[in-house]
């Protein structure tokens, strides 16, 4: 089935979410530098918890990207995934900000729920944007119920 249109806001929801995955590789990779990134790896395959956990945080990319994709097509398992990887990523933070989880890596460095809160936020802005625009306005809920 061929579809005539994709509202503005899946669209630019779906490309936003693409967009700030790529943009998360190379800021990061401007922020540690070539080296910085290597001892980064270095670090995290020192254990198996940790190289696994990086190994996830990449997959979870992937099937968010994927997932982008999904919603371009009118599928809603697109955004059932993109929620899905939003919770996993949030608990994980949750538990490895207060040390409840072992690995160090991919965490924040708070001392309260406050802070937590508050990093959390400001880190998840562009999610929250792009889970108002899949969500709230009616061209996308229409989008997305006539695909059933």
């Amino acid at each position: 089935m061929k579809l005539a249109f994709i509202p503005v806001p899946v669209m630019i929801a779906a490309s936003a979410i693409v967009a700030t995955r790529c943009l998360e590789f190379i800021l990061l990779f401007d922020a540690m530098g070539f080296s910085g990134l290597m001892s980064f790896i270095e670090v995290s395959a020192e254990s198996w918890l940790n190289c696994f956990i990086l190994l996830a945080s990449l997959l979870i990319v992937l099937i968010e990207c994927r997932a982008a994709y999904a919603m371009m097509r009118a599928r809603i398992w697109g955004r059932r995934a993109f929620i899905g990887c939003q919770i996993i990523v949030v608990g994980y933070m949750l538990l490895a900000s207060f040390e409840w989880f072992g690995p160090r890596i991919f965490r924040f460095d708070v001392e309260t729920q406050g802070e937590f809160l508050t990093a959390l936020l400001v880190q998840k802005i562009p999610d929250i944007v792009v889970l108002l625009l899949l969500f709230v306005p009616a061209s996308s809920r229409r989008y997305f119920a006539k695909r059933k």
